[in-house]
């Protein structure tokens, strides 16, 4: 029998979905800058975009 798949508590869960649109330059740019630190491009836009928040909102 195949061991359940254990769900994040509600509070970490990401539900949430944002969807963009840009040009093909615009994502081959951001997938390049993702992949030169090894994440995925939503990681990276997640990350960078929340530090860009946090800057602002100082």
């Amino acid at each position: 029998m195949a061991a359940k798949k254990r769900r994040k508590p509600k509070a970490e869960r990401k539900e949430q979905v944002l969807r963009i649109r840009l040009t093909k330059e615009h994502k081959a740019r951001l997938e390049t800058a993702a992949k030169r630190v090894g994440t995925p491009v939503s990681t990276w836009l997640l990350a960078v975009g929340l530090r860009e928040a946090d800057e602002a909102n100082q």
